[in-house]
């Protein structure tokens, strides 16, 4: 479902969910990691609830996405294209090293221009 807003009124949207862990080799992002998508729409406000359902086709790998950096990259252009306005994407991970060691934290931006 589309949302609209008031495109004369000023404002800043910004949704965050969770990312589960989508690598099936790797286990990566482990919980606590999560998505942020942020914009100033025109009149059409992304459904949050699309959101989560985007993440949520990553889980197991996607096509020739591999990597969490691509999967941000192609989230923000996702978004981007349904509400017509440039859109940053943030993710904060928590990831295990492939060799071992202490958990990382990991954050990834990505823009996405109209």
């Amino acid at each position: 479902m589309i949302r609209t807003c008031q495109p004369d009124k000023k404002t800043f949207v910004s949704h965050s969910v969770p990312i589960p862990q989508c690598c099936p080799v790797s286990g990566n992002p482990l919980p606590g990691s999560k998505l942020t998508v942020c914009y100033i729409p025109n009149a059409i406000v992304f459904p949050v609830e699309d959101l989560a359902a985007f993440v949520s086709e990553y889980v197991g790998g996607r096509r020739e996405i591999r990597g969490m950096e691509e999967m941000v990259q192609e989230l923000a252009v996702r978004v981007r294209d349904v509400v017509s306005v440039p859109v940053r994407a943030f993710a904060d991970l928590v990831i295990q090293p492939p060799y071992g060691g202490e958990h990382q934290t990991m954050r990834v931006a990505a823009r996405a221009a109209a």
